[in-house]
């Protein structure tokens, strides 16, 4: 929900377990286990879910050395599913003949290192498995990244989906490949300014903006407030482009919420909540 609200531009920031779907490399940069799942609610009957687990290599040791320094694995699973599609033949009837589903889910397995206090790289292998009724499909395909930090300026590029193709019937499809290269700034205490540039392999590039402003609100709670922008949103008009959210931090809890304005088809919203331990 947070990178939905900062317009997706996180490529250049991927500052917590989310890093994992945005800039494998921001993994290297954890100190602690962290756990992040969420919900995207869509146009008729969509459903976006996810869940990301975190872990440095070190956290399960007794080695005197930071939990990082190994470099840091995280495990995720996304789900986007449709169920009751009214099922029609070859012949138009007033009243579908049955329903059937669809589900398109993606099992990764993703790794960070630092190599210095200011850089670090990071790569996911990902299994894509997609369903239409009775048809069936798998791909391998995977991500690439790195991100350099530096005082209050922080730098990441890298590829999502980078190879892989999917067979649902008779013809293969090439999965949504995607070169990025993101940019994060903190002007000032509690502000955060993003940025970030995709390359599909078939489209339009897209340009993503974001601004974040947190509040300290008392001993270990903090609001953040968010918002973003998205040139490939824009389809009915420069309003389809606008993102916002807002989020809450107790201690080592976080919860997310986003908004963005789908049109015809309705808005969308987005949740999510993060555990530190």
């Amino acid at each position: 929900a947070r990178a939905q609200a900062l317009g997706g531009a996180l490529g250049g920031v991927a500052d917590d377990g989310l890093a994992a779907a945005y800039n494998p490399a921001g993994l290297g940069f954890l100190g602690r286990i962290e756990l992040d799942a969420g919900r995207q609610a869509l146009f008729a009957g969509l459903d976006y879910d996810y869940a990301v687990l975190s872990v440095p290599v070190l956290s399960w040791t007794d080695e005197p050395r930071a939990a990082a320094d190994r470099g840091v694995t995280a495990l995720s699973v996304y789900s986007l599913g449709a169920t009751g599609i009214p099922r029609r033949g070859l012949v138009e009837t007033d009243s579908p003949t049955g329903t059937f589903s669809a589900a398109d889910r993606a099992y990764a397995l993703s790794y960070g290192l630092a190599l210095s206090p200011d850089l670090a790289v990071g790569a996911t292998l990902k299994y894509v498995d997609e369903q239409l009724d009775a048809a069936h499909a798998g791909a391998v395909t995977g991500d690439a990244g790195a991100l350099f930090k530096r005082g209050d300026w922080s730098l990441g590029a890298g590829l999502r989906d980078a190879f892989g193709r999917v067979r649902l019937g008779s013809g293969a499809d090439p999965l949504p490949a995607v070169a990025y290269a993101g940019a994060g700034w903190r002007p000032r205490r509690g502000w955060l300014l993003t940025a970030e540039l995709d390359q599909p392999r078939y489209d339009a590039a897209a340009l993503g903006f974001g601004a974040e402003r947190r509040w300290t609100v008392a001993k270990g709670l903090a609001a953040s407030a968010r918002a973003g922008f998205r040139t490939d949103r824009m389809d009915a008009g420069w309003t389809g482009g606008v993102a916002a959210g807002f989020g809450v931090d107790w201690r080592a809890l976080s919860a997310d919420l986003s908004w963005s304005p789908g049109c015809s088809l309705g808005d969308v919203f987005q949740y999510s909540v993060r555990a530190r331990f």
